[in-house]
This record gives structure tokens, sequence and C-alpha cells, in this order.
């Protein structure tokens, strides 16, 4: 009796669990991502960023690769949909309006990469379409057409007067 009883609650157990898990694992991956991206733009508003760039070893590649190797592996494994957008504004004022990400269920943005000069706004977005697998997570958060869910980390900061 006890088998039947365990077989009849496992349909909706086993599910359930697998979608905490899973959940779990996105938000996870959605703290690695904002750290990673705060520790990346943190060599822009220090300068470190453009003394490499005046020799021609810091672009938006290497950007990149500060983002996922503080992703602690994670962040790796979605490499390929992982967008970067950089720019830069006079004042806090002059931040343009976001703009959507998604369009007909794909990641669309553009993807800048300017990390302005000493004392310039600096803004910095990284999208990151992080796949779901359990068919109810990708129901409720799949924000893209093939079943992703999209992390977004920004960071707004004056860069130092270096």
């Amino acid at each position: 009796m006890t088998a039947i009883e365990f077989a009849g609650i496992s349909i909706v157990l086993f599910p359930l669990v697998m979608a905490i898990f899973e959940l779990g694992l996105s938000f996870l991956v959605e703290v690695l991502l904002d750290n990673a991206v705060s520790e990346a733009a943190r060599q822009i508003r220090t300068g470190q960023v453009f003394n490499g760039q005046q020799n021609g070893t810091y672009n938006k590649t290497k950007f990149k690769n500060v983002i996922l190797e503080n992703g602690t592996g994670l962040l790796k494994s979605v490499e390929d949909k992982i967008f970067i957008d950089v720019i830069s504004v006079p004042d806090f004022g002059d931040i343009p309006e976001a703009r959507p990400l998604i369009e007909d269920g794909n990641v669309v943005m553009t993807q800048n990469w300017d990390p302005g000069g000493a004392s310039d706004v600096v803004l910095v977005r990284v999208v990151c379409a992080w796949p779901m697998i359990t068919s109810k997570m990708i129901e409720i958060f799949g924000a893209s057409t093939n079943g992703n869910r999209i992390l977004v980390a920004t960071e707004v900061f004056r860069n130092e007067p270096f």
C-alpha cells in the first residue's frame, strides 16, 4: 500500500523537486553574473582597461573573458549566449533609455564597446540566456522561444579621474 501511495505522490513530487533545483541554479548563476560583471566593470572604473587599450591588449573579448573567469565555470557553459554592451556618456542624465532585449523570442542587443575616458559615466549591461530544462520552468521563466531565462546584470558608474 505504501508503494502505491508513494507512486501517486512521486508523480508530483519529483518534477517539483527538479523545478526547485533548476530555479535555484538559475538564481545562483544570476548572482554569479552580477558579481562577475561588477568585478569586470571595476577594471573600467579604475582605468586598467585604458592602459590595455593603448597597447591593444584590452578589448570587448578580454572584458568577456574576465566575466567568464569570474563566473566560476558556470558562465563558461553558456559563453556563446552572453551579450555585452558598454557605452559611455558625459553625465548620468545622458544615459539612454533601456531598449527591449528580446524580439520574437531572440536576444536582440547592440553590443557596443565604448568604456569612455576619465570621469565619464559608463553603462555596462551584460545579458545571459540561461537554458531552462524543466518544462514548467520554461513555461514560467523562459523568456525566449528556445526556453532560455534571460539574466541581466547592469553597472552604472563614473570612471575615476585616472
